[in-house]
């Protein structure tokens, strides 16, 4: 049996202990706040509640810690975790900045424990989708992909609207859509650049566009707004032979396959709903083919029965140190484009 023990016990940690599918061989035995009521919530759900760090830390029972704080205290709750030799699973993003991602693990190589993120989000099953049509190459050579998240109510008043607490969309959600697309690709990034916006707030970005260009010469969109009132489509990538869509989170979409691509331009120019155009007159029908989106497997459980495994030392991390440090290099350089606004070129 492996104790677990958890550093915040707020909505995300809540989550973890009740919600998400677990090994029986793992078990949330304690947590500490510095909020007296959720130190109340960790106690009517079961938990010991510790009203200081140290006695956390201090449970030999507890081998690894959960650190679902605001996102400007990871670094500091992971490193006294691992420091008092617990392993440590921390929520998304790790940390603010590459650099103290670097100082995290050099800590987890010392003291030889295990840390991880908890990128959950490459388990959903609209990405799933993307990933089994992208694999098995239904698109052909892919050159671009779009993927997107979009709502209308801007963020919730919490210490996500701080920015000295690390709010913003580009640490909330960016880093879920960019980790997937680095996940995709089996190609370096070359270049990033990036837009933020502040349409509803002052402080953090609510709007950002990101686009990662990869040595292979495929194009990534990552776009993350919450002043949409009509939503583009999740996901959106087009291949040489084909183009799919999913339109919104119930999977509704499809796939365009090429089935004759014996194109004959017109001697005149015909006339179309755009005007007079040949460039863009209508495929004859006969050479397209529309396709229902593939399933896709999904488990939800795979986050912690991987974990497992790595504690008892039967397999590696699904979500390994150097794809956490990547996509946080990423991010960097995000942050650094949007300040100078200019693309950065890199190898990543």
């Amino acid at each position: 049996m492996h104790y677990f023990g958890i550093i915040g016990y707020g909505g995300m940690a809540s989550y973890h202990h009740l919600r998400i599918e677990k090994p029986e061989q793992i078990r949330f035995k304690a947590a500490f706040d510095i909020a007296p009521a959720r130190l109340e919530k960790a106690r009517k759900d079961g938990l010991i509640a510790y009203d200081n760090l140290d006695a956390l830390l201090n449970d030999e029972q507890i081998d690894t810690i959960l650190v679902a704080t605001p996102n400007d205290s990871h670094k500091e709750y992971a490193i006294a975790a691992m420091e008092a030799g617990k392993n440590v699973i921390c929520e998304k993003p790790v940390a603010l900045n590459a650099q103290e991602l670097a100082q995290m693990l050099k800590v987890a190589e010392k003291h030889g424990v295990v840390f991880t993120a908890h990128q959950n989000r490459r388990m959903d099953e609209d990405y799933r989708i993307i990933k089994k049509i992208y694999d098995e190459n239904m698109l052909g050579d892919v050159f671009r992909i779009e993927s997107r998240v979009q709502g209308s109510r801007g963020i919730a008043d919490t210490w996500r609207r701080r920015k000295d607490k690390g709010g913003g969309m580009l640490y909330d959600w960016g880093v879920h859509l960019i980790d997937q697309i680095l996940c995709l690709v089996d190609s370096p990034v070359v270049s990033v650049f990036a837009e933020f916006q502040q349409i509803t707030q002052t402080e953090v970005d609510d709007n950002v566009r990101l686009t990662m260009t990869f040595q292979n010469g495929l194009s990534a969109l990552v776009e993350i707004g919450l002043c949409n009132y009509i939503m583009l489509p999740l996901w959106y990538m087009a291949g040489k032979t084909g183009t799919a869509q999913i339109d919104y989170w119930d999977l509704s979409g499809k796939m365009h396959l090429l089935i004759d691509n014996d194109i004959k331009f017109e001697d005149e120019i015909p006339s179309t709903l755009v005007g007079p155009s040949i460039t863009l007159a209508p495929r004859a029908e006969d050479t397209m083919a529309v396709a229902p989106l593939p399933k896709a497997d999904v488990d939800k459980a795979f986050f912690y029965k991987n974990f497992l495994d790595v504690l008892d030392g039967n397999a590696e991390l699904c979500i390994k140190p150097q794809e956490i440090m990547r996509c946080m290099q990423i991010m960097d350089l995000a942050f650094l484009s949007g300040k100078e606004k200019r693309v950065m070129n890199c190898k990543i």
